[in-house]
């Protein structure tokens, strides 16, 4: 399984591919902007996405654009729940600040998700439309 990390801030995106690694599966990423995730769109099965990016408020475009075109599960992660809360791209929305073992449970269920099952949803995951 190969998820895609879009998330602009350095340090946050090293966490979230450690934790990604730590379980076993491919990172593809990180990136930080709109055309870098493009890039790489269909090199993804799940896609950790940010909503605000180094290109501006993009992260629902790319979420979009993944899901829609290339059939990528995807995950909002972001400080502005709000912003995405009507997206029908994405199966959840996961609020930051937030602990690597959130990440970790995130992970588990979007792959889950993404393979048939329906797996528990993690705690702080909000469950959006598309789910």
């Amino acid at each position: 399984m190969r998820i895609l990390i879009v998330e602009d801030e350095f340090l946050i995106a090293m966490d979230i591919e450690e934790a990604v690694r730590a379980l076993g599966y491919d990172v593809v990423g990180p990136v930080g902007s709109l055309q870098e995730a493009m890039e790489l769109a269909g090199e993804a099965d799940v896609a950790l996405v940010d909503v605000r990016l180094n290109d501006g408020v993009t992260g629902p475009e790319v979420g979009s654009h993944l899901h829609f075109q290339y059939g990528v599960t995807v995950v909002f992660i972001t400080g502005n729940p709000e912003a995405v809360r009507q997206s029908k791209a994405a199966i959840g929305v996961l609020q930051k600040p937030f602990r690597l073992a959130e990440i970790e449970s995130v992970v588990k269920f979007a792959v889950g998700r993404r393979q048939g099952g329906n797996p528990a949803v993690p705690t702080r995951l909000e469950l959006l439309e598309a789910a």
